[in-house]
């Protein structure tokens, strides 16, 4: 492993394969969807597996959400790791100076709000991963136990310790918050919405989206 430490902040994000890194004691092995912290003069420590590819960001500062974590490592949404791709695509035309700028001021803007939540175990990545690309299915437990490879017992029980919610809470969750993201950005009415967030009745998406933001996807609609 390669050791140093630098007088910036620095975080590296994984595009394809894994990394072995210790930073400050911790220790983890982080991949897509997964980013490491390094502050200011820390030592840390790391070796890349064969073949793999990550985006590595020097910050003066971190945003004030990254400062304020417990871990060095956490894991990242979708949404992020997309602009991940996104920047590395664009880091290897030759971009204009203020076009740069401007993309490391949406990367900041974007880290800054991001809700991060611990590095999450491989397996559980494995099975949220399936929620977030299956919002419209109806997924058992059953299900999400064998793409984790653990009974459902142990599966439940990890579920809980990682994330800190049960698995219908965690997907109630995220078909909410997806629901309120097509009700923003697309023209989807709000009956092709529930559907694409796994309800097929109506009326029990909008009381489902009613209690969880304290107001109907009609309302919200008429507030955009």
């Amino acid at each position: 492993m390669q050791s140093h430490d630098h007088d910036y902040c620095q975080l590296v994000l994984p595009l394809h394969g894994f990394i072995d890194t210790e930073i400050s004691g911790e220790r983890a092995t982080i991949g897509p969807k997964q980013c490491a912290i390094i502050h200011h003069k820390e030592l840390h420590h790391f070796s890349a597996h064969e073949n793999a590819r990550f985006l590595v960001a020097d910050l003066d500062t971190l945003p004030t959400n990254m400062e304020q974590l417990d871990s060095h490592f956490v894991s990242i949404t979708d949404a992020m790791q997309a602009f991940v791709h996104y920047v590395e695509k664009q880091l290897a035309e030759n971009l204009p100076l203020a076009v740069e700028q401007q993309l490391n001021v949406m990367f900041f803007q974007l880290l800054a709000n991001q809700k991060f939540i611990p590095r999450l175990d491989m397996r559980i990545r494995k099975a949220i991963d399936v929620m977030e690309e299956s919002l419209h299915a109806n997924l058992q437990l059953k299900q999400l136990a064998e793409i984790a490879c653990l009974s459902v017992s142990q599966f439940k029980a990890l579920f809980k310790y990682q994330t800190g919610k049960t698995t219908g809470q965690y997907l109630l969750s995220l078909r909410m918050e997806k629901a309120k993201a097509l009700l923003t950005y697309s023209d989807d009415p709000v009956s092709i919405v529930a559907e694409k967030v796994g309800y097929t009745d109506l009326s029990a998406f909008s009381r489902r989206f009613s209690v969880y933001f304290k107001q109907s996807p009609r309302s919200f609609l008429a507030k955009r």
